[in-house]
């Protein structure tokens, strides 16, 4: 009977390690590509990848959350919630502020970067939806990470 419980154990272990896995990529996806956006969006004066930048913050945020969330008490994952929610209002109040600059000094965006950008982060976010998809009946965290790109029109 304890053999039996062993095993389980073995494959709750393998289960873990494999979602960490996982998450670890989407995360560091997530992280390079948000670097990435927000020098583009910058360099650009864009503004949609500013906000697309801001987005994969938000992604990589969850996915750090996630992996933290896996050993971590429903108190302190709620507080992370909130601390995320509020990062996330503090980055929507800027790419905002970004966008008014814009329309004020008439500042027009590099369409060529904007397309090459925005066509990494497209592969970026399609690469971490089959990671993540492939994993989609493992754990509830890990089916939130995969609605995060699902529910998004642009993925």
């Amino acid at each position: 009977m304890s053999r039996c419980c062993n095993d389980k154990d073995d494959e709750l272990v393998s289960l873990r390690a494999r979602q960490s896995w996982v998450l670890y990529l989407a995360l560091a996806i997530n992280g390079v590509m948000f670097v990435v956006e927000f020098a583009a969006g910058w360099l650009a004066e864009s503004t949609a990848l500013l906000g697309d930048s801001l987005d994969m913050l938000g992604d990589a945020s969850v996915y750090a959350i996630t992996l933290y969330a896996l050993s971590a008490s429903a108190r302190t994952r709620a507080g992370i919630a909130m601390l995320k929610g509020l990062a996330m209002a503090v980055s929507g109040l800027y790419v905002l502020s970004q966008a008014a600059r814009h329309a004020v000094v008439g500042a027009i965006p590099d369409v060529g970067l904007m397309l090459k950008v925005g066509g990494a982060a497209l592969i970026a976010n399609s690469v971490c939806f089959v990671l993540l998809y492939r994993h989609r009946s493992d754990d509830l965290n890990l089916r939130s990470g995969l609605a995060l790109l699902a529910q998004r029109p642009d993925r």
